[in-house]
């Protein structure tokens, strides 16, 4: 099988789609030919793994709509089973050109099916929406990351074919590659590390990475830092994640910490990268994710770090079934509670069932497990030859 998959960014460690598509990319290309086309100003730091050689990297001068003959006759000569669009990408801005590919692949005939995987729909601004809708008549195939995005996004998609498949784990995807071969050379597999438990952490510590967006709960994080203050307990939270000058969301979160009195309770410690990201969230007590919907498998930032050794708390209200820690309430007093009593020594008791119950949950997001269920989606639609 030949597949396209078009990305604004692949693996630049600022994208969460686009660093979830390179991973995916990798893991496809064991079983098919996989050529990867993104923006060349969001490509990726680090090559793919060294053994592939089914993969095929194709950085493009941006997606402007006046670079839309050009991508579009690309995708046309080179008879790909499968285009398929990750939307939305960092490195697509704010171009409508992913929009017009599906209608303008179709209009020439082609023996692609389209297939588009849509990131947080639910969430998405009215312009990507816009997008999306233009999509959809000729798309044959809809992904989405979860049951939520789903229902929403059938209401739009009425009668076409749409399929909610989990991000995949792109901390561990290497490390699952590298096992691969191992496996098929009879090698020993890498596998995850043994439990050592939380004797060597930092008393206290909270650790808190990703992407800033709005929906992730940086206020209630912040507040809840500031009732176990109150309560005289001296946490301190690390907080990962780029936070560009300027931005709205960086002033946000600034003007909080100094409302909330967290001067010297928050570490900020910028963007985090990839290979660095297991050894410092393995140095704190535990991570926090409040996020609005508790917990969604969409997040990628809980996916991946669900296999390493720190015990998680997401959000109070969840729909979907999870095994980390959440409040027993939507509120920031809620939160402390509860982080209070597993820092004051629940944690330590509860560390090895916890652990094991979130890397048995993690599994869910192995990029072996995903790549697969693509295939077998792609192998339903795609053109058979006569």
């Amino acid at each position: 099988m030949k597949i396209a998959l078009v990305t604004g960014s692949a693996g630049d460690t600022h994208c969460g789609v686009g660093d979830y598509t390179y991973e995916l990319a990798q893991h496809l290309a064991l079983d098919a030919e996989v050529h990867l086309y993104f923006s060349r100003d969001h490509g990726p730091v680090k090559k793919p793994y060294e053994k592939l050689h089914s993969l095929f990297l194709h950085p493009l001068d941006g997606f402007s709509m006046l670079s839309l003959p050009a991508i579009k006759k690309e995708l046309v000569n080179g008879q790909y089973d499968i285009v398929h669009i990750q939307y939305p990408s960092k490195g697509f801005g704010k171009s409508l050109l992913p929009g017009y590919l599906p209608e303008n692949l179709a209009g020439m005939n082609s023996r692609s099916r389209i297939a588009v995987t849509l990131h947080e729909w639910s969430t998405s601004h009215p312009l990507r929406k816009l997008v999306i809708d233009q999509m959809i008549p000729r798309t044959d195939l809809f992904f989405v990351t979860n049951e939520a995005e789903m229902m929403a996004v059938s209401k739009r998609t009425k009668d076409r074919t749409i399929i909610a498949i989990p991000v995949g784990n792109v901390l561990d995807s290497q490390r699952e590659l590298a096992d691969v071969w191992n496996e098929a050379e009879g090698k020993p597999l890498i596998g995850w590390p043994e439990v050592q438990g939380p004797a060597t952490r930092e008393p206290w510590s909270i650790f808190h990475y990703g992407l800033p967006a709005k929906g992730k709960g940086f206020k209630k994080m912040l507040e809840a830092m500031h009732v176990m203050r109150e309560a005289g307990k001296k946490p301190i939270l690390y907080l990962g994640g780029e936070f560009p000058e300027g931005s709205s969301l960086r002033e946000h979160v600034l003007g909080l910490i100094t409302e909330f009195e967290l001067t010297d309770a928050v570490v900020r410690v910028g963007h985090i990268p990839q290979d660095k990201l297991a050894q410092f969230a393995t140095r704190c007590m535990v991570g926090v994710f409040p996020f609005a919907e508790g917990f969604s498998s969409k997040r990628s930032s809980v996916a991946s770090i669900s296999h390493l050794e720190l015990p998680l708390v997401v959000g109070h209200g969840s729909t979907e079934e999870h095994p980390y820690y959440a409040p027993d309430e939507n509120n920031p007093t809620s939160l402390a509670v509860m982080l209070i009593d597993l820092l004051s020594g629940r944690l330590e008791k509860e560390w090895n069932e916890v652990i094991a119950r979130q890397r048995d949950f993690a599994r869910r997001f192995s990029f072996t497990n995903v790549a697969s269920s693509h295939l077998d989606m792609y192998n339903k639609i795609r053109k058979l030859d006569t």
